[in-house]
């Protein structure tokens, strides 16, 4: 088992408007990981991943500590101030 950081294009952020948002996953192969990050929830089903490369355990386990979502919220309320 690999550990991949995914990079997808997520949607719900305004009429016309996207941001990116990254998923650590673990999988056999690139493909398989760019295929579960297409299906995670908010993520634009009909753009293609725009960014993958492989990552270490100690890097996946690190990321995967605060939920994706939640690490995007952070994000967003940082660039409000």
């Amino acid at each position: 088992m690999k550990f991949y950081m995914i990079t997808c294009v997520r949607g719900h952020a305004g009429n016309g408007k996207s941001t990116d948002i990254k998923f650590a996953i673990a999988a056999e192969n690139m493909v398989h990981a760019c295929a579960i990050a297409r299906k995670m929830p908010s993520v634009k089903h009909t753009r293609m991943v725009t960014y993958g490369r492989e990552i270490t355990e100690e890097e996946f386990n690190e990321y995967r500590s605060i939920s994706a979502y939640k690490r995007f919220e952070q994000y967003k309320a940082k660039r409000r101030r």
